[in-house]
């Protein structure tokens, strides 16, 4: 029994010296100028303002994902005939993972910006012959092999527009799209 009474007497005590280092006491004094010290031990010669810190929440680090793996390349396919009039011309593999890193949703451009820069990236380099084309309310406003656009934001363009994206074939084919994101172009009456 009395070693009972010993190990919850250390128990207690344990729990008492944690609770009192979670809570920390900083002190806060004014000197005669007015300036602001804080500090955790009391000062010896002014009067001095206990403050009993919260303790701080944290959250742990998070661990970030690893990065995907590059596409695999497939073998090159095999000659085929020369197309005539009544086939297809051949379908261009998909998978650029085709995104927009600028505009931003809702982003909003105001009347010193003259410039809408569109900047889009891919998982890989478009094959020959495909090219990005750049869209404002579902209409071609550039078409470029480049995957930044900058369009010029003029008083027709003033409003809420939408703005995508897509990786087009010679023959105008969509082979990926961007969704599309509400941009607003703020023009001032009479600024062109």
């Amino acid at each position: 029994m009395p070693m009972t009474i010993f190990t919850l007497a250390s128990f207690v005590t344990a729990c008492l010296i944690t609770v009192a280092a979670s809570a920390q006491t900083i002190y806060k004094s004014v000197d005669q100028y007015g300036n602001v010290t804080y500090s955790d031990e009391p000062p010896t010669n002014a009067t001095a303002e206990k403050l009993e810190l919260k303790p701080l929440n944290t959250t742990p680090a998070i661990t970030p994902a690893p990065a995907p793996s590059p596409p695999l390349v497939s073998p090159a396919p095999s000659p085929s005939p020369e197309p005539d009039a009544t086939t297809s011309p051949p379908k261009q593999a998909s998978g650029y993972g085709l995104r927009l890193v600028t505009p931003k949703s809702e982003q909003r451009f105001g009347p010193a910006e003259k410039t809408l820069t569109v900047v889009m990236l891919t998982q890989r380099k478009l094959e020959p012959g495909l090219r990005f084309e750049v869209y404002i309310d579902g209409k071609v406003q550039e078409t470029t092999d480049s995957n930044n656009v900058s369009i010029a934001l003029s008083k027709a363009l003033q409003g809420r527009r939408s703005v995508s994206a897509a990786v087009v074939d010679g023959a105008g084919n969509v082979i990926e799209r961007t969704e599309e994101r509400t941009i607003f172009v703020i023009r001032p009456a009479g600024h062109s």
